[in-house]
């Protein structure tokens, strides 16, 4: 019998499974529904479910353990390899792409590192692309968001997963043409589309990549 890793219940009135990118299950069910109903809701989905677990299998290699010491991941696209010292900064050496962390609370420095840099990539890009576009925003803010790489407010206000940052430019590029056109369309009809379009000729080949690349989300 499959066993959840997560019961989400919220006011919601139908139950729903879905598998994270490294072979999560987590249901979603209404307040009142009782485990019987969800286990049975599972026993009906289990052959879907396993499927679907077996192509998430090999991502787990992806994800780092406990030992970041030679974990290697993508950074702007491009392979970068966690090397843990006894110093107290962290250095970047662009020239071979390795990143030098300090061994005490390696993870939480790396995850800070990742986040400001990040929101000095994408402010520089969104200012640019706005620019080119003829769009106005309120903010940019990086966000721990795992759901979504990024997102426009009503008023206009940007909010990009740091996790983006280990995409490609062209792609990071996209993610930020795709939410400053939401500045004119609050929707995705085929105008937005149109609109994303004329500014990113590329963007289903990068929509893509971001699809074929979802195990990002479960990284730092």
């Amino acid at each position: 019998m499959i066993q959840p890793d997560k019961i989400i219940r919220t006011n919601r009135k139908t139950l729903a499974v879905c598998i994270s990118p490294t072979g999560t299950v987590t249901v979603r069910a209404p307040l009142s529904c009782d485990t019987a109903r969800i286990f049975a809701f599972l026993e009906a989905k289990q052959e879907w479910i396993l499927r679907q677990k077996q192509k998430r299998e090999h991502l787990n290699a992806l994800i780092p353990t406990d030992d970041l010491d030679g974990f290697t991941f993508l950074l702007c696209g491009k392979q970068t390899t966690l090397r843990l010292h006894e110093g107290k900064h962290i250095h970047f050496n662009e020239t071979d792409n390795i990143l030098l962390l300090p061994k005490t609370s390696a993870r939480k420095r790396l995850e800070k590192w990742l986040k400001e840099n990040a929101l000095r990539i994408f402010s520089s890009l969104t200012q640019t692309v706005a620019r080119r576009m003829g769009v106005e925003y309120k903010s940019v803010q990086v966000t721990s968001a795992k759901t979504r790489w990024g997102s426009c407010s009503g008023n206009n206000a940007l909010h990009y997963s740091f996790r983006l940052v280990y995409a490609p430019k062209s792609v990071i590029t996209y993610v930020i043409t795709h939410e400053l056109a939401h500045v004119k369309h609050k929707n995705h009809s085929k105008r937005f589309w149109r609109e994303v379009e004329t500014y990113d000729p590329d963007y289903k080949t990068n929509r893509a990549w971001l699809k074929s690349h979802a195990y990002l989300m479960e990284i730092f």
